[in-house]
């Protein structure tokens, strides 16, 4: 007798969809509504689903563990760098590469 029900430790095959999306629509909303905050947000939410996901891989990836930290570094309100629409994109970007290269060599066990 088999038991096959996923376990935790289990991700669906295209989980680190879900980090671009969510970056890249709150970027959008926050421009359509002209709230940048919604983008930051988007990119913080996306960073630590990113970390998530790396955790729960068979293999540990140091620089997807880390994206929180850069996200928080980047976003802090008192921080040196721009927040805009412009920096939001960037990050956003990043974190999909990222999120691929996560996908692509991480992935095997």
């Amino acid at each position: 007798m088999t038991d096959k029900t996923p376990s935790v430790t289990e991700l669906p095959k295209y989980a680190w969809v879900s980090v671009p999306i969510i970056a890249f629509a709150g970027i959008a909303i926050g421009i359509i509504f002209d709230m940048y905050t919604i983008g930051i947000w988007g990119c913080i939410i996306s960073s630590f689903i990113l970390c998530g996901i790396a955790l729960l891989k068979p293999k540990r990836d140091l620089v997807s563990l880390l994206v929180p930290l850069f996200a928080i570094i980047i976003f802090n309100p008192w921080s040196e760098f721009t927040t805009g629409p412009l920096m939001q994109i960037l990050f956003a970007l990043t974190i999909m590469v990222i999120a691929v290269r996560l996908e692509k060599r991480y992935s095997q066990k």
